[in-house]
């Protein structure tokens, strides 16, 4: 199920952006809405922290996982910033504020895991680029090889890819 709210959220910050090439510049993105994007070994189950300090939020990711991973951990870490910076969260120390993704995140058990993995697919799998890939292409879904080349081209997994698409109830 689509959260409009967080749908309009990302078609407005890349239009705002004026970013209409694919794959989406998710370092670019993150970076103009004032996040520092740093690569950090944290571990094998974590995949990426929020730290927010002084309004300024720093995005880790792990740099040890695959390009298409990292893309998406970053586009999660920064739904998380959109959209929940303000809330009640864990905090490490009385100036730190942290939001952790790791493997039980990609579970949905948590409403604000699901919202940021959400944000993180609208981000970085915009459905009118979607649909202009597919009629461009005259891609057919049913076909696997065209969930690789969509996966390719938006440069994210072929399961994220294909989540999203039905998601978007284009099967």
């Amino acid at each position: 199920m689509l959260n409009k709210r967080i749908e309009k959220r990302t078609s407005a910050i890349l239009e705002e952006l004026k970013i209409e090439k694919l794959p989406i510049p998710v370092h670019k993105v993150a970076e103009s809405l004032g996040l520092v994007i740093k690569p950090y070994d944290l571990g094998e189950e974590i995949s990426g922290v929020l730290v927010i300090e002084e309004g300024q939020g720093i995005i880790g990711f792990n740099p040890n996982e695959s390009t298409v991973r990292q893309r998406f951990t970053i586009a999660h870490e920064l739904g998380h910033y959109e959209l929940h910076k303000d809330g009640n969260e864990l905090f490490v120390d009385k100036n730190f504020k942290v939001l952790f993704r790791n493997q039980n995140s990609s579970t949905g058990e948590i409403v604000k895991e699901q919202e940021a993995n959400a944000f993180a697919a609208a981000l970085l799998m915009p459905e009118h680029f979607i649909r202009r890939e597919i009629e461009k292409n005259s891609f057919d879904l049913t076909d696997e090889g065209t969930m690789k080349k969509l996966a390719r081209a938006f440069n994210v997994s072929v399961p994220a890819m294909t989540y999203r698409i039905s998601n978007l109830g284009l099967f």
